[in-house]
């Protein structure tokens, strides 16, 4: 009952609790540079029937093809693998195991797959705990990537932190009263938002799509409109929301537009909205 919506929950209450400092982990090339041996003697401390473990280290071996031939390591899970994100999932067990015993005094640790974040309350907890977290990762044979991973200042508003498809960022809010207080808001990533405009266009403006019907792509985009609002939508990201609603109507409009072979698209707006609502299309706001 652990769920990546829980995760960020976990983090902004975290953050609220004068949590002014993140340590943001990336692993550089997780997936690529899990221990193998190391991960079987994690996995043995769970399973004892050897017809399993035999399995679990043949899907390991298996490699992977590419460009008609097989590319075998000894390091790493299989990428795309059904078991693969449960096996990484195992391997960085250990990681929480060790954190729990020696680092549960420095800060916060969520953790999601590979994604994790360290709140703190102070710049010291924080500079201790990534000394930490290195020195587990070590321990796993993983590196920290040099770049990705930092400790980010929350208590200014300046600087904020991606994790999970959000960015979190502290900012001024007022009380009914008029004091003035910081809170941790959440709104979709850049990235996030590139992403869902990408798989609009894909859908709409290629040639090939002319021939569907208005019905059909409301149809195709409905569960997909409603799967990004109840991920990504928060109090704090109304406007982005709002922006993402306007570029699918653009989008609906210039499809319209090429289907009906007319030049300009703008002059199709108002007859696509009516559109849109009178077949359900829903929205991310």
């Amino acid at each position: 009952k652990r769920s990546a919506k829980g995760a960020l929950d976990r983090i902004r209450k975290a953050c609220n609790r004068k949590g002014n400092w993140v340590i943001d982990v990336d692993i550089q090339g997780y997936f690529d540079n899990i221990n193998q041996e190391k991960l079987m003697k994690l996995v043995e401390m769970r399973i004892s029937d050897r017809r399993i473990l035999k399995l679990v280290r043949k899907w390991l071996q298996a490699g992977v093809m590419e460009e008609g031939t097989v590319r075998r390591s000894d390091l790493g899970t299989p990428q795309g693998g059904v078991i693969s994100p449960l096996l990484a999932n195992i391997y960085l067990n250990y990681f929480d195991i060790l954190w729990e015993r020696h680092g549960g005094g420095y800060g916060e640790l969520t953790r999601y797959a590979d994604d994790l974040v360290v709140v703190c309350k102070t710049k010291k907890d924080a500079d201790r705990a990534y000394e930490l977290i290195r020195t587990i990762m070590e321990r796993l044979e993983l590196t920290l990537h040099p770049i990705k991973t930092r400790i980010v200042g929350l208590w200014t508003g300046e600087e904020g932190f991606d994790f999970l498809g959000m960015h979190h960022r502290k900012t001024k809010a007022e009380t009914s009263k008029g004091n003035v207080y910081y809170t941790t808001q959440q709104w979709l990533t850049r990235k996030a938002e590139e992403r869902i405009r990408e798989v609009v266009k894909e859908r709409l403006a290629p040639p090939g799509m002319r021939h569907k019907s208005f019905l059909e792509h409301v149809d195709w985009l409905n569960p997909k409109i409603q799967g990004w609002r109840n991920y990504y939508y928060t109090a704090y990201s109304q406007q982005k929301m709002a922006k993402l609603d306007w570029y699918i109507l653009q989008r609906l409009a210039r499809w319209y537009a090429k289907k009906r072979q007319r030049s300009r698209w703008m002059s199709s707006i108002r007859e696509v909205t009516f559109m849109a609502k009178q077949s359900g299309l829903k929205t991310l706001l």
